[in-house]
């Protein structure tokens, strides 16, 4: 998960993009895409404003975006990846097989694939190798949740 400090996930965004603002406005609308899709799922209150918003983002934001427009083919397929992914791992969560449900414990963070690739856009294999382990360090190496806590959730 992103800190809650705006000025640092602005500051992580821009080093992630080598400073491309329009990459790290396109990094910002996925997060918010990506929490607003978790807040739907996960709480009642507020789920039609946050489906609005959701909407927004997604139909009239994201499309405008000109980092997006410039990698939208290779974008596109990827972010279809982390969707099928976010969804699996779901409903893997419940799945009698313990390995299914492993994977399904890593998929619902797919959505750093995207951080990834829009590194490698920006900077190339040892950027993104470089920003996918300062992301990790970032949105997930202060978590101590296990598989078994994720499942209870």
């Amino acid at each position: 998960m992103l800190p809650k400090d705006p000025e640092s996930v602005r500051a992580a965004f821009l080093r992630w993009t080598r400073g491309d603002e329009a990459a790290a406005d396109f990094l910002a609308e996925i997060a918010a895409i990506a929490r607003l899709a978790d807040d739907i799922v996960d709480e009642d209150e507020n789920r039609q404003r946050n489906v609005c918003w959701l909407l927004v983002r997604t139909m009239t934001r994201l499309p405008v975006n000109p980092f997006f427009i410039r990698h939208a083919q290779a974008l596109a397929p990827l972010i279809n990846g982390v969707i099928v992914q976010w969804q699996l791992s779901d409903e893997w969560r419940s799945s009698r097989d313990a390995l299914k449900r492993q994977f399904g414990f890593v998929m619902r963070e797919a959505v750093g694939s995207i951080v990834t690739a829009v590194a490698a856009i920006c900077g190339g294999y040892d950027h993104a190798k470089t920003t996918t382990e300062d992301f990790f360090e970032l949105c997930h190496a202060g978590s101590r949740e296990t598989v078994e806590d994720w499942i209870k959730d």
